[in-house]
Protein backbone atom coordinates (compact mmCIF):
# COMPACT_ATOMS: atom_id res chain seq x y z
CA UNK A 1 0.00 0.00 0.00
CA UNK A 2 1.24 3.43 -0.92
CA UNK A 3 1.61 5.90 1.93
CA UNK A 4 -1.32 8.34 2.16
CA UNK A 5 -0.86 11.60 4.07
CA UNK A 6 -3.97 13.55 5.02
CA UNK A 7 -5.05 16.36 7.29
CA UNK A 8 -6.33 15.06 10.61
CA UNK A 9 -10.08 14.67 10.74
CA UNK A 10 -12.08 15.35 13.92
CA UNK A 11 -11.36 11.86 15.26
CA UNK A 12 -7.60 12.39 14.92
CA UNK A 13 -7.76 15.92 16.31
CA UNK A 14 -9.61 14.51 19.32
CA UNK A 15 -7.06 11.71 19.68
CA UNK A 16 -4.08 14.10 19.63
CA UNK A 17 -5.87 16.40 22.09
CA UNK A 18 -6.68 13.50 24.46
CA UNK A 19 -3.09 12.30 24.36
CA UNK A 20 -1.87 15.83 25.07
CA UNK A 21 -4.30 16.07 28.00
CA UNK A 22 -3.01 12.75 29.37
CA UNK A 23 0.57 14.02 29.16
CA UNK A 24 -0.44 17.28 30.82
CA UNK A 25 -2.12 15.31 33.63
CA UNK A 26 1.08 13.29 34.08
CA UNK A 27 3.02 16.53 34.35
CA UNK A 28 0.61 17.84 36.98
CA UNK A 29 0.75 14.56 38.92
CA UNK A 30 4.53 14.14 38.78
CA UNK A 31 5.75 17.75 38.83
CA UNK A 32 2.76 19.78 39.97
CA UNK A 33 3.15 21.81 36.76
CA UNK A 34 1.00 22.23 33.66
CA UNK A 35 2.30 21.90 30.13
CA UNK A 36 1.78 24.86 27.80
CA UNK A 37 3.37 23.79 24.52
CA UNK A 38 6.34 26.12 24.93
CA UNK A 39 10.05 25.30 25.07
CA UNK A 40 9.98 24.97 28.87
CA UNK A 41 7.93 21.80 28.33
CA UNK A 42 11.15 20.11 27.18
CA UNK A 43 12.55 20.59 30.69
CA UNK A 44 9.31 19.31 32.18
CA UNK A 45 9.46 16.22 29.95
CA UNK A 46 13.04 15.59 31.05
CA UNK A 47 12.09 15.85 34.72
CA UNK A 48 9.15 13.49 34.22
CA UNK A 49 11.43 10.94 32.55
CA UNK A 50 14.10 11.37 35.22
CA UNK A 51 11.50 10.80 37.94
CA UNK A 52 11.09 7.17 36.87
CA UNK A 53 7.37 7.39 37.64
CA UNK A 54 6.25 6.25 34.19
CA UNK A 55 6.72 2.48 33.91
CA UNK A 56 8.45 1.21 30.78
CA UNK A 57 5.41 -0.98 30.21
CA UNK A 58 2.99 1.97 30.08
CA UNK A 59 3.19 2.67 26.36
CA UNK A 60 0.16 4.98 26.30
CA UNK A 61 1.59 7.31 28.94
CA UNK A 62 5.00 7.29 27.25
CA UNK A 63 3.39 8.06 23.92
CA UNK A 64 1.45 10.93 25.48
CA UNK A 65 4.84 12.41 26.41
CA UNK A 66 5.77 12.08 22.75
CA UNK A 67 2.68 14.07 21.80
CA UNK A 68 3.80 16.77 24.25
CA UNK A 69 7.23 16.74 22.56
CA UNK A 70 5.53 17.03 19.17
CA UNK A 71 3.43 19.97 20.36
CA UNK A 72 6.57 21.88 21.32
CA UNK A 73 8.16 20.94 18.00
CA UNK A 74 5.17 22.21 15.99
CA UNK A 75 4.92 25.39 18.07
CA UNK A 76 8.63 26.18 17.84
CA UNK A 77 9.47 25.06 14.30
CA UNK A 78 7.93 27.00 11.40
CA UNK A 79 6.12 25.16 8.60
CA UNK A 80 5.53 21.91 10.53
CA UNK A 81 2.07 20.73 11.58
CA UNK A 82 0.12 17.64 12.59
CA UNK A 83 -1.03 15.26 9.85
CA UNK A 84 -2.10 11.61 9.64
CA UNK A 85 -0.23 9.01 7.62
CA UNK A 86 -1.76 5.74 6.49
CA UNK A 87 0.25 2.82 5.15
CA UNK A 88 0.21 -0.97 5.23
CA UNK A 89 0.64 -0.85 9.04
CA UNK A 90 -2.37 1.39 9.70
CA UNK A 91 -2.82 5.06 10.55
CA UNK A 92 -0.65 7.21 12.80
CA UNK A 93 -0.33 10.85 13.78
CA UNK A 94 2.76 12.51 12.37
CA UNK A 95 4.30 15.94 12.02
CA UNK A 96 4.89 17.07 8.45
CA UNK A 97 6.93 19.80 6.79
CA UNK A 98 4.55 21.84 4.64
CA UNK A 99 2.89 19.50 2.12
CA UNK A 100 5.92 17.28 1.57
CA UNK A 101 6.86 13.72 2.46
CA UNK A 102 9.20 14.95 5.22
CA UNK A 103 7.57 13.38 8.27
CA UNK A 104 8.41 12.69 11.89
CA UNK A 105 6.52 10.59 14.39
CA UNK A 106 6.91 12.27 17.79
CA UNK A 107 4.34 10.05 19.50
CA UNK A 108 6.81 7.16 19.56
CA UNK A 109 10.09 9.09 19.82
CA UNK A 110 10.17 8.89 23.59
CA UNK A 111 8.37 5.57 24.13
CA UNK A 112 10.67 3.60 21.81
CA UNK A 113 13.79 5.02 23.44
CA UNK A 114 12.49 4.28 26.96
CA UNK A 115 11.43 0.77 25.94
CA UNK A 116 14.91 0.20 24.44
CA UNK A 117 16.54 1.32 27.69
CA UNK A 118 18.17 4.38 26.15
CA UNK A 119 19.11 7.44 28.16
CA UNK A 120 17.12 10.38 26.83
CA UNK A 121 18.20 13.98 26.84
CA UNK A 122 15.00 15.67 25.67
CA UNK A 123 16.64 19.00 24.82
CA UNK A 124 19.42 17.34 22.81
CA UNK A 125 16.86 15.16 21.03
CA UNK A 126 14.83 18.26 20.13
CA UNK A 127 17.81 20.27 18.87
CA UNK A 128 19.27 17.27 17.02
CA UNK A 129 15.95 16.54 15.35
CA UNK A 130 15.59 20.12 14.17
CA UNK A 131 19.16 20.13 12.84
CA UNK A 132 18.72 16.85 10.96
CA UNK A 133 15.40 17.92 9.49
CA UNK A 134 16.88 21.21 8.34
CA UNK A 135 19.66 19.32 6.50
CA UNK A 136 17.08 17.04 4.86
CA UNK A 137 14.88 20.02 4.01
CA UNK A 138 17.76 21.90 2.34
CA UNK A 139 18.82 18.81 0.37
CA UNK A 140 15.35 17.79 -0.79
CA UNK A 141 12.99 20.75 -0.46
CA UNK A 142 15.20 23.82 -0.88
CA UNK A 143 12.79 25.46 -3.29
CA UNK A 144 9.75 25.13 -1.00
Amino acid sequence: MKQIISAPDNEWIDYIARMWLLGNQISQDVLGEKMDGGPQDLDRLQRILNSGKIPVSNTQELQSLGILFGKVFVNETPHYDWWVVEDEYGKDACVRFKETTLLIFPQTMISKRVEDGEEINVHDMFVGLREKLEIIRKENYADI
